[in-house]
């Protein structure tokens, strides 16, 4: 419950504190002294989108700060998930400065206002004059039932399915559009990925070809040099060794004369031997050079393979073979491709089984529960005056009896179902569509019977309501007071209004006064005491000519809102 709220320097308010009790809480006062301020104070606390017009005039910030006690253990569970907290009570507070900055913490601590916002939707449902128009919506029709029905939980799970399925289509739907382009890719690469391979390309080898390539082409030429060569140097009459032996021979004399000539004996004798190991290397090479025709087609084939991969593929032999290896990974990225579209067709398909289930089991929640909300909304407007009153809700479900034929484009993300609430005011009249039909105080008395379903079904344990009675005359007080008071029993109820038979049902009452000075205007609120509700319920029902007539109906009011509590 909300035990507490301070507000500071927010609109017209420079500074008042309000505590709250537990039952049902009234606000009351004259029009237009800011009783909705207190509200929308308490929306700002809750995270609510605020301009930083809010900030009083000449103010550095407004500050509001609200004391809540946690007597939920699932909402303490859910807001233990965000912020440590030691006991059941929580100060949350939210400061907005002059140039629209933020500032929020719970127990001291820092939180974002989203987060603000999450932990507000656990603490406090406010219910708005605006829910008016929102009830003849049939999208928030759907939402109203699904949470009288507490099938919300069940809608999320379908919604998720329903999200899941319908990706997964749209991203089969992008694979199938490329499915051809995509086998003409794979052929490709295939092809090139096998040319290459069957190059068995080596990363030296044009080069080692071109030599070879270069001495089969000059055999002839080669062949002529070492036979000339090995003529010079060994074989003919006049050969260089030859010529040497007899110069070894003359220098063999000398040395017989003198030992001085050992030497250059030696060396010549030296160089004789090494040139003649050189003329059996030049014998060994000639034989070796053979002019191979066929060889050097093998090798011209080779070399023009390697030019031709070298036009389609790259440069040089080293970028050939990683052109492969890219291709490689693009052809297994395109093939992976392939199996994620049968895969996903699969998957697709189990989807689509799970959403047809879920959504079949969503709708026969709904329809269950939409059968016993129309039957309770159909007593409460005859305890609201509309006694001849019809009240159903439609269900359009669309066909989903095999998911092989559900198209998911039919349905949305809340379900295979639309909503409308059906009314007729008076017998003989067909039930049409709420949105078209029903009057400003008819729609505000199904929203009040509505709202008590609902708040029963409601797991926030602050509700607020905020002028209730809009559109709804005096002789329908007794009965909405009766309501609210029905639902304070399970929850703290916050209620701003107008009509005097509700505030009578009041477990706390507050009156909003608003002052104005000179240069200023102020708010104040305060809680009456017993003498004091009497005094502002007889002005409620006559205003300023409030009298002992207005004061003994006001008693009266009182002490018959008293007996329905008792009783």
């Amino acid at each position: 419950m909300l035990s507490e709220l301070y507000i500071s320097n927010f609109a017209l308010i420079d500074s008042i504190t309000v505590q709250f009790d537990k039952g049902l809480n009234i606000v009351t006062g004259t029009t237009g002294v800011g009783k909705s301020l207190i509200i929308g104070a308490l929306n700002f606390l809750l995270g609510s989108r605020t301009s930083n017009d809010v900030v009083k005039t000449d103010k550095k910030e407004a500050t509001v700060s609200g004391v809540f006690l946690i007597e939920n253990g699932h909402i303490r569970e859910e807001i233990q998930k965000h912020v440590d907290i030691m006991d059941d009570e929580i100060i949350m507070q939210r400061r907005l400065d002059q140039k629209g900055r933020n500032r929020c913490t719970l127990n001291n601590q820092p939180i974002t206002v989203s987060l603000l916002r999450e932990i507000g939707e656990l603490l406090v449902n406010i219910h708005g004059q605006q829910e008016h128009e929102t009830l003849t919506n049939p999208h928030n029709q759907l939402a109203i039932l699904d949470t009288f029905g507490k099938s919300s939980a069940h809608r999320t799970k379908f919604a998720e399915l329903y999200s899941q399925a319908r990706e997964k289509e749209r991203h089969l739907s992008s694979l199938k559009e490329h499915q051809e382009e995509r086998k003409r890719q794979i052929n490709l690469y295939q092809f090139e990925i096998e040319e290459i391979e069957n190059a068995d390309l080596k990363p030296d080898e044009l080069s080692s070809l071109s030599d070879e390539r270069t001495i089969l082409v000059n055999t002839e030429k080669i062949q002529s040099t070492l036979a000339h060569c090995l003529s010079s140097l060994y074989e003919s009459d006049d050969s260089i060794v030859e010529r040497l032996r007899e110069v070894t021979d003359e220098l063999a004399k000398a040395r017989e004369i003198d030992k001085g000539f050992e030497k250059p004996l030696e060396a010549c004798n030296q160089t004789i031997y090494q040139l003649e190991d050189a003329a059996n290397i030049l014998r060994a090479d000639s034989e070796k050079y053979e002019y191979n025709p066929e060889r050097l087609r093998e090798i011209e084939e080779r070399i023009e393979t390697i030019r031709h991969l070298t036009n389609k593929y790259g440069a040089t032999i080293e970028e050939i073979l990683l052109y492969s290896q890219q291709s490689e990974k693009k052809l297994e990225q395109l093939l992976e491709e392939n199996e994620n579209l049968s895969s996903s067709e699969k998957e697709l398909v189990k989807l689509r089984e799970s959403v047809t289930v879920c959504g079949k089991e969503l709708s026969q929640l709904r329809k269950k529960a939409g059968t016993r909300l129309s039957s309770l909304i159909k007593k409460e407007l005859s305890d609201l005056g509309i006694r001849n009153g019809k009240f159903e809700i439609a269900i359009t479900t669309i066909e989903a009896t095999d998911h092989n034929q559900l198209k998911l484009e039919e349905a949305s993300s809340s379900g295979f179902d639309r909503v409308e609430f059906m009314f007729s005011s008076g017998p003989g009249e067909e039930v049409k569509p709420l949105r078209k039909i029903a009057s400003g105080g008819e729609t505000s008395r199904i929203m009040l019977a509505l709202k008590r379903h609902l708040a029963m079904a409601d797991r926030t344990p602050v509700l607020v309501f905020d002028e209730i009675d809009a559109n709804i005359g005096g002789r329908m007080g007794k009965t909405i007071g009766e309501k609210l008071k029905l639902v304070s029993q399970t929850h703290q109820v916050i209620c701003i209004t107008h009509l005097p038979q509700i505030a009578s049902y009041a477990d706390q009452h507050m009156m909003v006064n608003k002052s104005t000075g000179k240069n200023s205007t102020k708010i104040k609120i305060e809680a009456l005491s017993p003498k004091s509700r009497i005094e502002e319920i007889a002005e409620m029902i006559r205003g300023d000519e409030k009298s002992d007539v207005t004061r003994k109906q006001a008693r009266e009011m009182m002490a018959d809102a008293k007996k329905f509590q008792s009783g």
